[in-house]
This record gives structure tokens, C-alpha cells and sequence, in this order.
């Protein structure tokens, strides 16, 4: 089912994304190994059949496990037509990560990015907001920034190994993320770009909302690989 089917301009995040990220936050942001310890896949099959045959599920009321709901939201991505980040969008995003100076590198990152399909956009930022707030428990879950992009890069940009060397695309968009999770704060506002690398802990996240005139400095970034 395309993304552009699922959402409106009244709902811009589809409902299945929206109660899964809902129910986790709620229940699973201290639950160790959170999106990289596979769900069971007929608990997560069962989810979606119940979720299609009724929208308004309570995930709570029928006790799914968390890494089932995490499974089932990573499922949904993978089985989209076309990546939630665009082909298109990969190949600049590439582009702009080869650049050396840091501070040029997350500005050309964030002019791309402000590019994407509007639907695109805002389920991006919806979803890596969320993710920046489960990097935040990172001592309790262990999942750090750099542990997330592992897990979600192959399912948010899927790309076509056959025309890419696959070791070097790996890292690549692997780090662009990282980056986009980690540094959520710069990228969906207006705020001036991190330049004090060194500190270990994520910069939280804002609620996933409109981009906001607000440019107070966010949090010094982790060392992260150029």
C-alpha cells in the first residue's frame, strides 16, 4: 500500500504507526533490546490481521508484547512500495554526508531532507523523533543512537546493492542515521547546527511538530565517524 494512501493533510501519520509508536513509548522505552530483538512473527501477523479488521485496537487491552508492536511498525515500513526515504533522496543524502566540514555536512543534510515528499517528511521526522526518545534510555535499553540506525537503516532506505559497492553503502547510510537520530533537534527545527563534538548522550527531541523559529542551542553531539 503506497505511504500517500495511508495519510492526509489532516492525518499526516498513519494510524497503525501512530497507536504502535503510541503503545511503546507508553509501555517498552526501558525494554532492553527494543527494536533489535525480534517480536514473534505470528503475534505480529495477528496485530496487523486484528489492526486491518479494526482501527481502533487498543494494543494494550489485547497485551502484545513490545517487541511484537516494534516488529509490526518495522514491518510496515519494509513492505511499503517505495522507501520512506526516496531513491531519489539517498543518492543526496550520500552527496551531502561526503562533505568534511561537520557543520556544512548537517546543513546540506537538512536541505535535503527538507526536500522529501511531504508525506515522506513528516512520517520521517515522526519516526526519528521516536527513535531519538528511545536513544534517550539508552543506559536502561541499550539501544544507543548508533544501535538504532543498525536496525532501522535497512528498513527506512532499503537500497539496491547490485549497483553499490555494499560494505562502503553500509556505513554510509548507517551513519546518516545516526545522524538524523541523534541530532533530531537541529534537523526538523531551525536551530543552528551542534559544533562541540564529544559528549555520549543523545540530543532529546522535541515532539514531532511543525519546524519552530526557536534557535536556542541544542545539546553537544557524540563523536560520531565523518
Amino acid at each position: 500500500v503506497p505511504l500517500a494512501s495511508v495519510v492526509s493533510p489532516e492525518r499526516p501519520i498513519p494510524v497503525f504507526i501512530e497507536r504502535c509508536i503510541q503503545y511503546i513509548e507508553a509501555t517498552g522505552l526501558s525494554t532492553e533490546g527494543i527494536y533489535r530483538v525480534s517480536g514473534n512473527k505470528s503475534e505480529m501477523e495477528s496485530l496487523q490481521r486484528q489492526f486491518d479488521q479494526d482501527h481502533g485496537l487498543d494494543l494494550a487491552e489485547k497485551d502484545f508484547t513490545v517487541n511484537a508492536v516494534a516488529g509490526a511498525m518495522k514491518s510496515f515500513f519494509s513492505e511499503l512500495p517505495e522507501p520512506l526515504v526516496p531513491y531519489a533522496m539517498q543518492l543526496e543524502l550520500v552527496e551531502a554526508h561526503k562533505i568534511g566540514d561537520r557543520e556544512q555536512k548537517l546543513l546540506a543534510l537538512r536541505d535535503v531532507l527538507r526536500r522529501f515528499p511531504r508525506e515522506n517528511y513528516e512520517v520521517f521526522k515522526y519516526v526519528i523523533a521516536h527513535l531519538n526518545r528511545v536513544s534517550q534510555q539508552h543506559r536502561v535499553n541499550l539501544m544507543t543512537s548508533e544501535n538504532l540506525s543498525i536496525c532501522f537503516w535497512p528498513t527506512l532506505m532499503r537500497p539496491d546493492f547490485s549497483t553499490m559497492d555494499a560494505l562502503t553503502a553500509t556505513r554510509t547510510y548507517q551513519t546518516i542515521i545516526e545522524l538524523f537520530i541523534h541530532q533530531c533537534p537541529f534537523f526538523f527545527s531551525l536551530r543552528p547546527p551542534p559544533d562541540t563534538p564529544g559528549s555520549p548522550g543523545p540530543a532529546p527531541a522535541t515532539a514531532p511538530s511543525p519546524p519552530s523559529p526557536a534557535r536556542t542551542p541544542s545539546p553537544p553531539p557524540e563523536t560520531l565517524e565523518p
